[in-house]
């Protein structure tokens, strides 16, 4: 489907890459009706042993990111695709699936509640790429405004692709996920990076704010596919913090992306939302760039109800003060 709308998500390197650091074994459902194509990358994961499930248990879920199933070129078959994904799901054994939607690349809720549960999340912040560059400064707040020139101002300067300093930017990644007491699940390694470049090639760009001294005062990693540049992974070293200097590198990479909007196509910059998708400080950040929106929604899917029923039931038993009804975690047996 690689002629169809898509992210950097849906790469088979990206899926495999995902498969490596997050456990499962990576997959994709794929079918065909007609002229209609459906793709849905997954990582097929083990039901967890404490669970004492058989072998032969499966969840499935997407990997990292905004990777939503495919349809292309039309929604008239989504229903097809959805029932046909039921039925070898179940012949494979898998119990539930959890899919993460791309704000993007939009499918049919209606559709899809038919079959599970469509849940909404918190809001995302995109930049048009498509506007003039006077007006998306425009909708720059006036407190970014001030950081960003006086970042400029005081010395700092943004490079992209200098590779080199991939381990600078592992170093302040890392510290960044300590400081905001992330879950081990985001503390990527320094292999992880480097596979990370080699799975994406030219699609994956390293910016750095370095300071007067020359250090690197924040950083972050970008993907351009298809007209969209998201923004992946990226923090600021904890010394640099006061002066803001991530403000410069999403206002460097927003300019960057705009200028190859003729020769990528490029018509969203999208820096994401909040920690965990909540209207959060890093939500406010963000905002600070753009006035456009876009909501984050997941799927979940109960694709055999008698076993998801068992597992439930055992993690109530195992775990008798964990609530394992809670829309929020799904599937709530992993909780």
């Amino acid at each position: 489907m690689s002629r169809h709308p898509h992210d950097f998500y849906h790469r088979p390197e990206y899926v495999e890459l995902c498969g490596k650091y997050e456990g499962g074994n990576p997959a994709a459902f794929y079918a065909e009706n007609g002229a209609s194509q459906f793709l849905a990358p997954v990582l097929i994961q083990n039901v967890p042993d404490v669970l004492g499930a058989p072998a032969g248990w499966y969840d499935c879920v997407s990997p990292y990111g905004y990777s939503t199933p495919l349809l292309a070129p039309a929604e008239e078959s989504l229903e097809v695709f959805l029932e046909s994904i039921c039925h070898a799901a179940r012949e494979l054994g898998i119990v539930t699936a959890f899919f993460r939607l791309h704000p993007f690349l939009a499918l049919n809720h209606d559709v899809l509640g038919k079959f599970g549960r469509v849940m909404a999340h918190g809001e995302t912040v995109y930049i048009n790429l498509t506007e003039p560059e006077e007006e998306i400064w425009a909708q720059t707040s006036t407190n970014h405004k001030r950081n960003i020139k006086r970042l400029i101002m005081s010395g700092f300067t943004v490079n992209l692709d200098e590779w080199n300093r991939l381990k600078d930017f592992t170093a302040i990644y890392h510290m960044t996920m300590r400081r905001l007491g992330a879950g081990m699940s985001y503390m990527f390694s320094q292999e992880y990076f480097q596979d990370l470049k080699s799975s994406l090639g030219d699609h994956l760009h390293l910016c750095c704010v370095v300071s007067p001294a020359g250090e690197v005062a924040s950083a972050g990693l970008f993907v351009e596919t298809q007209g969209i540049v998201q923004y992946h992974l990226g923090g600021t070293a904890g010394e640099y913090l006061p002066l803001a200097p991530s403000k410069l590198l999403h206002y460097f990479m927003g300019k960057w992306a705009r200028t190859r909007a003729r020769t990528r196509s490029n018509k969203v910059f999208h820096l994401g939302g909040g920690v965990g998708s909540a209207h959060d400080s890093l939500l406010h950040f963000k905002s600070g760039f753009s006035r456009y929106r876009k909501r984050f929604f997941t799927f979940q899917m109960i694709l055999d109800e008698e076993k998801y029923r068992m597992l439930n039931q055992g993690a109530k038993v195992r775990s008798p003060g964990v609530d394992s009804t809670r829309a929020e975690f799904f599937p709530p047996y992993r909780r």
